[in-house]
């Protein structure tokens, strides 16, 4: 037991000056996804968009894989695929999916979408758009912001 706790602190005075993390971040840790809410000697404290607070000792921290969507920007890549009318001009086609993905508040507007075409046939053509979220907790409202806007554009999500 004491063997776990040395280990749990040394590991907390690791994480305070090296900072992988700091309060405030967004990050992955062991299947978990949330905010680093407190970090400890012993245990850092992770909240999830659910309102849980795990609570995960040192050690553990420093020995798995971490994520962290925050350390250097807060912007997220996401993608959608989307099934269009078959339409004659392609490049139209891209002008309005970078259109629509742009006019959601929740889009990078310092990053350009980028659309690629995954097939065609004669009911129309299947596009996959990239776009990139300004803020990765708020990556689902973007989201669903862009799948409204496809839906009003009548256009089907793939």
């Amino acid at each position: 037991g004491l063997q776990n706790i040395v280990s749990n602190f040394v590991s907390g005075i690791i994480l305070i000056f090296d900072r992988p993390l700091q309060i405030g971040d967004i990050v992955e840790i062991g299947g978990q996804k949330g905010k680093v809410r407190e970090i400890g000697l012993r245990s850092s404290i992770i909240q999830t968009k659910e309102g849980a607070e795990v609570i995960i000792p040192n050690g553990d921290l420093l020995s798995q894989r971490i994520v962290n969507w925050t350390l250097s920007n807060s912007m997220q890549r996401l993608e959608i695929a989307v099934k269009i009318p078959n339409l004659t001009d392609l490049e139209e086609a891209a002008r309005k999916a970078k259109e629509l993905v742009r006019s959601s508040p929740h889009v990078s507007k310092q990053r350009e979408p980028q659309v690629l075409f995954l097939s065609m046939d004669e009911t129309g053509c299947e596009l996959k758009i990239y776009y990139w979220c300004n803020d990765t907790s708020k990556a689902e409202q973007a989201n669903s912001d862009v799948l409204f806007r496809v839906h009003q554009a009548g256009w089907e999500k793939k």
